[in-house]
This record gives C-alpha cells, structure tokens and sequence, in this order.
C-alpha cells in the first residue's frame, strides 16, 4: 500500500511551529495544488486542526521521501530549513500510516481523547482533497473507512462520555440539577484557575448571567468583564447569594466563607427555587453543614475527584475497545488494498494443507492394516486429522491476520511461503 503521512502535532512540535504552519479550510484547496509541481502525480490530501497539521499522501508508484514532503508543505511559511524542521515531523508509511488516519478520526491521537470534532475536522480534508482535485483512488477509498472506524467507535464505545476534569465535572453536575442552564446565573467566588475554567464551560454552554466576587476587586472585575458578567465587592456575597443558581467557590481563604445560615436565608428569599454549590478550595470555603439544607445540593473536591476517577477508569476502557476497533477497521483497509495477495495467500495456505492431508490419508488407508476398516471409522480419522491440521494452521493464519493489520504483510507473505513450501508448490503445477 503506497501512502505516506507526514506530519506535526501537539507531541511533537511546539506551538509556535503549529501556528507557522496552520492551514484554514479556505486556503486548504490552495495549499494543496500548490503543491503539485513538486509531488507530480500523487494523490493529497491536508488536514490542519490547532493541535496538528498532517500532509496524506498516496501513489501507485514510489512515494516522495521526507525531506521532499517538508520541503513542499513549509515552502514560503518559515525561514528555517529542512533539517532544522525534521525532527518535529514524524513520518508514517503503509499500513501503519492508515492505522494512523483511523486513530485520529477516532480521536485515539487527540489531545483530549474521546473528543467528536476531530472526525468532523478529518471529513473536511477528505472534501477538501476532492475539491482541489488532489484525490483518487487511494484517498477516496482509504477515507471512508476511517469515517466508518470512527463511527463505530462514537456509538459503540463510552469514549465521548464522562469528563475527566474536575472543571468540567462541576458542569456536568450543574446539567444534571438543572434541565437548561441558558436562563440560570452562575456566581463565582474567587478567581481561581479551575473556577475560571469551570465558569468558560457554562459559558460555553450558554450561561449568561454571571456574578464574581473575589477579595482583589480588580481581578474580580477582570473575569466578569471577560465573560460578559458583573463584578461585585466580596463582603456582599451574602447580599448576593439568592441571585445565584450555582456557587462555583474556589478561594484560598483558611476558612468557611460561605455558612449554612446565609445559604438558608438565600433558599428561603429564593421560594424553594434549587440551589447547586460546588466547593473547589481546600480548605474548603463553603461550610458541610450546606448540604443539609433543603432544596441545596452542595459537593465539594472530593466528590468532583471522585467522579472523574470513575470516569477516567471507563474512559480507560472506552480507549481499549477503541482500539480494537480500529484494529478491525484494518483488516478492512487490508481487504480494500491488499485483499486479493491476502485472498490468495490464504487460499494457497488452505489448498496446500487439504493437499497434504489427503495424501497421507490415501496413503494410510491404502496399507494392509487399515484399508479394511468401516466407512465411519474412515470418516473419523478423517476429521480427526483435518481438525488437527486447522489447529496446527490457527497460530499461522492469526499472525497472518496480524501482519495484514500492522503494515509488515509483505514480510510475513514471503515467510509463509518459504514455510509451506508454496512458490515449490506453483513451480511443480507448472
């Protein structure tokens, strides 16, 4: 299989060499037949996201070298040379670069694995590719077959559900006490870094009305301004605290700051209306004694950490039976490219092992001893014996099926027939 992927991503190259080379999807087309006067006559196809940027390349006949690839997808984006740029990009070959492609429409090579934007990034190439006329057989087969691996993987696996951040594990409670969050406020009390990210996630989410309150008013006011919410002086927290729906609290105070008596006073003004206080501090800012008041869920660091540990545990094994799936997509994009060698290999295996056992049979049955034996006793060595090939044969075909998967079929080919004797075989046919 002639395809080569050559690329860069998070693991590999810093930032500042991603942004360098960050194509947007209007300019991919562009990008793409650009590059055609030095890769003549090979298929393409670019994919660029924030966290990498992969060149896919595909020929009938012998495919560029690395330093061609980098010379043609950096020419004009940065000044430094081809050696100087090698050691970020990897580059991946046959089978093992198709591999390649699946995993990252799968989202196995993401940054955060399990996420869903990346399959939707890869299918954008794929119609890139085609509208620049740089696809053909090999790309327009070999994707698709991502696409089919990934949605296996999206619906048979619980990759893409359960968050593993404490921050986003506080938005995940904050969906399940209430239905939709667009009309609820959220406050925040003190600017901590995982408060912000919790509070960046209800925005995201459509969360509008936002109360912070931090003990550095400028800095208080800082992230209100940034997501579009008021700030408010953090001796007022009890004043303000029947206007929030959440209480997201993560300052580094030694002590309660938020008491049971001004959380009941703030149910009672807010007529029963649920209140949801997630404690992020440690210490812990808000008093436990929260919990107990009605109509109030309270859950603390504990509880976020908790449930991302069960989750990252699922996710684990989430990634596990992804894996085997795109194992799986393989033996497909084996079948598409190299099925009819696989086909035939196989055959001859099987051909050459049912040879073999009838002539030893007919040489067997054919001796004094047993040639008078009942037909049923016949049948039964028969299966017996065959029985015993195919097991002796299971190892063989599964390592077979292996090296169909993994990009060294060719290698495991040759040794097969040296094996069973099978390229001996065709020359006495002949």
């Amino acid at each position: 299989m002639n395809l080569s992927v050559l690329g860069i991503n998070f693991r590999s190259a810093p930032i500042e060499l991603r942004e360098t080379l960050a194509f947007s999807p209007e300019v991919t087309p562009g990008v793409l037949k650009a590059m055609r006067p030095s890769l003549v006559g090979v298929e393409l196809a670019l994919l660029s996201t924030c966290n990498r940027t992969e060149l896919y390349v595909a020929d009938t006949e012998e495919l560029p070298n690395k330093e061609t690839l980098i010379a043609a997808l950096t020419r004009g984006k940065t000044s430094d040379s081809v050696s100087e740029l090698s050691e970020h990009f990897y580059l991946k070959t046959g089978l093992a670069a198709a591999e390649h492609l699946l995993a990252v429409a799968a989202s196995l090579d993401s940054m955060v694995v399990g996420e869903t934007e990346i399959l939707g990034q890869v299918k954008r190439a794929y119609m890139l590719a085609h509208e620049a006329e740089t696809s053909g057989r090999i790309i327009q087969t070999l994707f698709p077959l991502a696409f089919q691996a990934a949605k296996r993987v999206h619906t048979e696996t619980e990759i893409c559900r359960g968050r593993v951040s404490v921050s986003s594990i506080a938005v995940e409670f904050a969906e399940k006490v209430f239905e939709e969050l667009c009309e609820k406020t959220v406050m925040v009390v003190g600017a901590g870094e995982t408060a912000e990210l919790a509070l960046k996630s209800l925005v995201d989410r459509g969360v509008t009305k936002v109360i912070v309150l931090n003990r550095s008013f400028h800095r208080g006011e800082k992230l209100a301004r940034e997501y579009g919410g008021k700030a408010v002086q953090f001796d007022l927290l009890a004043d303000y605290l029947p206007q929030a729906d959440m209480v997201i609290s993560s300052t580094g105070a030694p002590h309660c700051v938020i008491h049971s008596d001004a959380v009941s006073r703030a149910v009672r003004s807010r007529h029963g209306r649920p209140m949801l206080l997630i404690d992020i501090a440690v210490p812990r800012d808000i008093d436990p004694a929260v919990g107990h008041v009605d109509n109030v869920y309270l859950y603390d660091i504990d509880d976020l950490q908790r449930v991302a540990d069960d989750n990252m545990t699922r996710r684990q094994q989430a990634i596990d039976q992804s894996w085997a799936i795109v194992k799986e997509g393989m033996i497909e994009v084996a079948v598409a490219f190299e099925g009819d060698d696989f086909r035939g290999l196989m055959k001859q295996v099987n051909v050459h092992a049912d040879a073999v056992c009838e002539a030893m049979l007919r040489r067997a049955f054919s001796k004094e001893k047993l040639a008078s034996l009942p037909e049923d006793c016949r049948e039964e060595i028969e299966t017996v014996v065959q029985k015993t090939i195919n097991k002796m044969l299971a190892a063989p075909r599964a390592a077979l099926h292996k090296a169909s998967r993994n990009g060294h079929w060719q290698d495991y080919a040759k040794v097969a027939r040296d094996l069973f004797g099978l390229d001996k075989d065709e020359e006495e046919e002949k």
